[in-house]
Protein backbone atom coordinates (compact mmCIF):
# COMPACT_ATOMS: atom_id res chain seq x y z
CA UNK A 1 0.00 0.00 0.00
CA UNK A 2 1.34 3.38 -0.95
CA UNK A 3 1.26 6.40 1.32
CA UNK A 4 -0.96 8.19 -1.19
CA UNK A 5 -3.49 5.35 -1.20
CA UNK A 6 -3.47 5.20 2.58
CA UNK A 7 -4.03 8.95 2.86
CA UNK A 8 -6.91 8.87 0.40
CA UNK A 9 -8.45 5.92 2.23
CA UNK A 10 -8.22 7.73 5.56
CA UNK A 11 -9.82 10.88 4.16
CA UNK A 12 -12.65 9.04 2.45
CA UNK A 13 -13.24 6.83 5.48
CA UNK A 14 -13.31 9.83 7.79
CA UNK A 15 -15.79 11.67 5.57
CA UNK A 16 -18.08 8.64 5.33
CA UNK A 17 -17.88 8.05 9.07
CA UNK A 18 -18.70 11.69 9.82
CA UNK A 19 -21.67 11.64 7.45
CA UNK A 20 -23.02 8.45 9.02
CA UNK A 21 -22.60 9.89 12.50
CA UNK A 22 -24.55 12.99 11.50
CA UNK A 23 -27.35 10.98 9.93
CA UNK A 24 -27.85 8.91 13.07
CA UNK A 25 -27.45 11.83 15.49
CA UNK A 26 -30.63 12.86 17.28
CA UNK A 27 -31.40 16.21 15.62
CA UNK A 28 -34.11 17.69 13.45
CA UNK A 29 -33.98 17.04 9.73
CA UNK A 30 -33.11 20.61 8.76
CA UNK A 31 -30.28 20.75 11.30
CA UNK A 32 -28.94 17.39 10.18
CA UNK A 33 -29.01 18.40 6.51
CA UNK A 34 -27.16 21.63 7.33
CA UNK A 35 -24.55 19.70 9.31
CA UNK A 36 -24.08 17.30 6.40
CA UNK A 37 -23.69 20.22 3.97
CA UNK A 38 -21.16 21.93 6.25
CA UNK A 39 -19.24 18.70 6.80
CA UNK A 40 -19.20 17.99 3.06
CA UNK A 41 -17.77 21.43 2.30
CA UNK A 42 -15.15 21.02 5.01
CA UNK A 43 -14.21 17.55 3.76
CA UNK A 44 -13.94 18.82 0.19
CA UNK A 45 -11.57 21.58 1.31
CA UNK A 46 -9.44 19.14 3.30
CA UNK A 47 -9.24 16.70 0.39
CA UNK A 48 -8.26 19.55 -1.95
CA UNK A 49 -5.53 20.65 0.44
CA UNK A 50 -4.26 17.08 0.85
CA UNK A 51 -4.24 16.57 -2.92
CA UNK A 52 -2.27 19.79 -3.41
CA UNK A 53 0.19 18.66 -0.76
CA UNK A 54 0.63 15.27 -2.42
CA UNK A 55 1.11 16.94 -5.81
CA UNK A 56 3.84 19.16 -4.41
CA UNK A 57 5.54 16.20 -2.73
CA UNK A 58 5.41 14.09 -5.88
CA UNK A 59 6.75 17.00 -7.89
CA UNK A 60 9.72 17.37 -5.52
CA UNK A 61 10.51 13.65 -5.20
CA UNK A 62 12.04 13.21 -8.68
CA UNK A 63 14.19 16.26 -8.08
CA UNK A 64 15.37 14.87 -4.74
CA UNK A 65 16.13 11.49 -6.31
CA UNK A 66 18.28 13.11 -9.00
CA UNK A 67 20.18 15.15 -6.42
CA UNK A 68 20.87 12.04 -4.31
CA UNK A 69 22.24 10.13 -7.29
CA UNK A 70 24.81 12.82 -8.03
Amino acid sequence: MTAKGFLIGMLVGGAVGAAIALVFAPAEGAQTRQKIADTSKSAKEKVSQAAASVKQRVKREPEAAVKQSM
